[in-house]
């Protein structure tokens, strides 16, 4: 009997990873032909750094060129950058004192090389029909220009053009009564210059809350959408979910977050590498260091460039254009990963209830097969029980396979529970292979659960079964003893430093930093520290 349940175990998972591998196969094709990435730089930064050093622009962009550099940052000036000097435009603030008023003079340089054609888009921008030629008038203050869109920088856009770099383009917010014009010179812009990418700055998406004229351009023009990874702008999700999917990962980090975290050099690096090789971004924006580090040089930049474009090669990369994954081949749902999750969930479920005391009889078994297929059905069909069941069949699979890595035949058990793990594991990646959540459109929010849900549901069954001699009542009753305080205060260091290192990249000692790059040689993709090597053991 016992043999026969064995085998019937052991084709039950083969018949789960048949389904898991089967459903994983069109993620692995679009993965393995998606290995294209490219190191962005931005134009302003760039400049800035080349005057510095003393470079010529068009020297310093074929020195990054020659380094890996592929593609450019062009954004739309707003106010505040006209104001500081950028582009070739200048403001004016004029104030009627009778009517007590205040405007914005915005006049195109006299010695602009583009000035026709600047003086059309200012004009375009703001809703002005007339033909002149001359400055605009607008009846708003400064304060309402200082963040919002005036006029396109056109020095970095002939920059990328005259040598052959990729535009990433960011459209800055609109006045309200003018939110279609951030659209409007979007697709003015690119008849110009070929923009390869964009994604709105600003605090907010130009037009928000209604983002779907950015959306029908994209479309439009075929133009992706740059999905800036943690980023909190305002309209961002609802831009991403209209565009898709015409998307493509981005990964960044700003001057303002190096300087709060204090992010090193070496760490913005590793960063970004990671965020190739683990979540498949293709798009990583090197920025230079903050404004107020005086002894960072071009040269400083460069070598940088040249190291990450070095550490993306020895990961098999291409520092060349990608394309946007999903344009092309969209996968949805598929109903053999559809069973295979249930087949995992109601496994691992009654699993536990026959642990906990529940008589396993004929009656159970016919029942637990029956509701595998109707759950397969469930979840293949609505998004709310996939979401339900998906979340809820991680740490089902964690308590399982710890409670088996954990039986007295120790020996026995622990290749089974490994076994079962990365069975159980693929079957839960293959049903949520799919566009949504490859996008990260939609999030998997299993993994909070399964930092729960294991330890008490462990709990439970070893207070059940009396693995501790002690009841939990008998247990608290008495007073504590000397080691148990001393492995209370170990697993609450523990916690504490799961919460102060839960930000990834911040306060890493320099051995942990060399532990992490070993590890990304020795593995495909390196295991969180805090999880490895505090939240398992646990």
């Amino acid at each position: 009997m016992l043999m026969k349940k064995k085998i019937f175990c052991a084709l039950f998972f083969l018949l789960i990873l048949a389904c898991s591998v089967y459903a994983l196969m069109p993620r692995l094709r679009l993965e393995k032909a998606n290995n294209n990435v490219s190191i962005l730089a931005d134009y302003r930064e760039v400049l800035a750094l080349a005057k510095n050093s003393g470079i010529n622009i068009d020297e310093a962009l074929k020195i990054l060129i020659d380094n890996g550099v592929t593609g450019l940052m062009a954004s739309e000036l707003t106010g505040d950058n006209i104001d500081h000097g950028a582009g070739q435009a200048e403001l004016k603030t004029v104030r009627d004192a009778e009517r007590g008023t205040e405007g914005t003079v915005i006049s195109i340089l006299p010695d602009s090389p583009y000035k026709n054609l600047l003086n059309k888009w200012l004009r375009m921008r703001f809703a002005i029909s007339d033909d002149n030629t001359g400055p605009v008038m607008l009846s708003m203050p400064y304060n309402m220009l200082k963040n919002s869109g005036v006029i396109p920088d056109i020095d970095s856009l002939e920059a990328a053009k005259r040598h052959g770099l990729k535009i990433f383009y960011r459209p800055a917010p609109s006045p309200g009564h003018l939110s279609e014009r951030a659209s409007i010179m979007l697709e003015e812009v690119n008849k110009f210059y070929d923009i390869s990418v964009f994604t709105p700055s600003g605090e907010y998406v130009s037009g928000y809350p209604d983002v779907s004229r950015l959306a029908k351009t994209a479309h439009k023009l075929k133009i992706p959408v740059a999905v800036v990874e943690f980023s909190r702008q305002v309209g961002e999700p609802q831009l991403n979910a209209l565009a898709s999917p015409l998307l493509m990962p981005l990964h960044s980090v700003t001057n303002e977050e190096m300087t709060a975290r204090k992010i090193s050099r070496f760490a913005l690096r590793d960063r970004l590498i990671r965020a190739a090789v683990e979540r498949s971004v293709r798009l990583l924006l090197l920025r230079t260091a903050p404004p107020n580090t005086s002894n960072f040089l071009f040269k400083d930049f460069t070598n940088e460039v040249k190291l990450l474009a070095e550490g993306l090669k020895s990961h098999g990369f291409n520092l060349a254009w990608p394309e946007p994954v999903f344009a092309s081949e969209n996968p949805g749902k598929n109903i053999f990963a559809a069973f295979a999750l249930s087949a995992v969930f109601v496994f691992a479920l009654m699993k536990y209830l026959v642990r906990m005391g529940i008589n396993a009889d004929k009656k159970i078994f016919i029942f637990s097969v029956i509701f595998v297929f109707i759950l397969a059905f469930a979840v293949f069909k609505i998004n709310s029980a996939a979401r339900i069941v998906g979340d809820f069949t991680a740490p089902l699979i964690a308590v399982e396979a710890s409670l088996m890595a954990m039986d007295e035949n120790k020996n026995k058990k622990i290749i089974p529970a490994f076994i079962f793990i990365i069975v159980s594991g693929l079957a839960l990646a293959s049903f949520f292979s799919v566009t949504a959540y490859m996008l990260r459109l939609n999030t998997f929010s299993g993994v909070k659960l399964t930092l729960v849900i294991p330890p008490v549901l462990v709990l439970l069954h070893d207070l059940k079964k009396r693995i501790h001699p002690e009841s939990l009542i008998e247990f608290l009753s008495r007073p504590p003893l000397w080691g148990e305080i001393a492995l209370v205060g170990v697993l609450l260091a523990g916690i504490g430093l799961i919460i102060f290192r839960s930000g990834n990249v911040a306060f890493i000692p320099g051995f942990e930093a060399k532990i992490r790059v070993a590890l990304e040689k020795l593995l495909i993709a390196r295991p969180r520290t805090r999880e490895v090597f505090i939240g398992y053991p646990s």
